[in-house]
């Protein structure tokens, strides 16, 4: 699945798609344009949200 597919929403600034994995973060203070960022900017920026989201899939597998 590519990420031209993904659609994030949502309020928190970052978004990881559920179907391909690809991470976005929410372009502010506009709010309304998301951009695609690596997985490893999401965990230095969003540490809390990758760790929490990274324990849930660990879960589901």
């Amino acid at each position: 699945m590519s990420s031209q597919y993904c659609k994030p929403s949502g309020s928190d600034p970052v978004w990881r798609c559920p179907v391909c994995g690809q991470w976005w973060q929410l372009d502010l203070p506009d709010g309304d344009f998301w951009e695609p960022i690596s997985t490893l900017k999401a965990f230095l920026q969003f540490h809390p949200k990758w760790k929490a989201e990274r324990k849930h899939r660990k879960a589901r597998i």
